[in-house]
């Protein structure tokens, strides 16, 4: 039988979800327990990976039909990469399709219902959406907490599979990047004396609010470096003047491919998330794969994704996070922060189960 994961952002953005269907893919590709197809918004077709056209969202075509059509821009990637993937239901007849799109996945049951499909579809609940699931067929739920609180709305717990995400972990390929860290921040142009706080995600401030991370490091001393990566938005240049202003050159804001984050994670010494929420926050566990102390916002779904692996603020406070810093306390070596990120995350310990949530729906 065949089976889709689907992802119109890969190929054109880097988020949660584009990292984490690109992973699934890669570790679930080689079962015999049906044929798994990656179907994607952009990049090479390359054997069972397959390339869509569409309308990406920041691109602007999207743009200019979002002003003359009651969607968005985001919408108008969704449904427009919907209908390029009708003549491959059409050809494959996929058994199961596998998303985190919501939009997408009510197309989809849209498509279904008029077309006679036959496929179910299965939604990995990352922003999260829901209770009620009225398009979906099953729900992959990251955290306890939103499975509890579906259920406690009527949503059917038989419906649901609690199965956080998927990460490549290798504990020795990440104890032995310790060893390189030195050489690597030569290599990226960071001092090897200064201490390097990271921050991973959109550079934004309603969100991710990197503008509360930029004025807390500006706080405190020179010893300090502020790197933040991620994807730009229309905040950004306020953000990028916000640092020149503040930091006074000890900053970088930047956007590198994903294949390079992890020498950023290899180079620093903290990291930190100053967003009040998330659905689930991968780069909380691919930084803690990598031996970095995490320092959030003391909220409950970070709690359920670093359990007594986190540091955790009220960065709705102005002055914590300084705070912390200047009082610093001891945390966890870095070989325990590796391998409780592996023995909690990695593909090798969760692959089974995600291939029983899929093949519970094709048979």
């Amino acid at each position: 039988m065949n089976v889709f994961i689907v992802c119109t952002g890969l190929g054109h953005i880097n988020r949660g979800y584009e990292s984490f269907t690109r992973e699934c893919y890669d570790a679930l590709k080689d079962t015999i327990d049906f044929k798994l197809y990656l179907i994607k918004g952009g990049g090479k077709s390359i054997g069972n990976e397959i390339a869509l056209p569409n309308l990406p969202r920041r691109k602007k075509g999207a743009q200019f039909l979002a002003k003359i059509l009651p969607l968005d821009a985001y919408a108008i990637e969704q449904a427009t990469f919907c209908i390029s993937m009708l003549p491959l239901i059409f050809k494959k007849k996929p058994a199961v399709i596998y998303y985190s799109d919501f939009v997408l996945g009510t197309y989809l049951w849209h498509l279904r219902k008029y077309l006679k499909f036959k496929y179910k579809l299965l939604f990995s609940n990352g922003a999260p959406n829901g209770p009620p699931f009225k398009t979906e067929d099953h729900v992959q739920q990251l955290l306890p907490v939103y499975l509890e609180e579906a259920i406690r709305k009527g949503a059917p717990a038989e419906m649901q599979t609690l199965l956080p995400y998927g990460f490549n972990i290798n504990i020795n390929e990440r104890l032995n990047s310790l060893a390189k860290k030195k050489l690597i921040r030569k290599q990226l142009g960071l001092s090897p004396t200064q201490k390097v706080i990271l921050s991973v995600g959109a550079i934004n401030t309603h969100h991710k609010r990197m503008d509360y991370l930029i004025d807390e490091v500006a706080k405190l001393g020179s010893e300090y470096f502020l790197v933040i990566l991620g994807q730009f938005e229309a905040e950004t240049p306020q953000l990028i003047n916000l640092a020149t202003t503040k930091l006074m050159g000890r900053f970088t804001i930047t956007n590198v491919p994903q294949e390079d984050v992890k020498d950023y994670y290899i180079a620093a010494d903290y990291f930190v998330l100053a967003s009040l929420n998330e659905g689930f926050g991968r780069v909380l566990i691919e930084a803690l794969s990598y031996g970095l102390p995490c320092i959030v916002h003391n909220y409950i779904n970070a709690k359920q994704v670093l359990g007594e692996y986190g540091i955790y603020l009220n960065m709705e406070n102005e002055g914590e996070l300084t705070e912390y810093f200047s009082i610093e306390k001891t945390v966890l070596n870095k070989e325990s922060l590796i391998k409780a990120a592996h023995s909690r995350y990695s593909w090798s310990v969760l692959k089974k189960d995600y291939l029983k949530m899929i093949s519970a729906l094709i048979n």
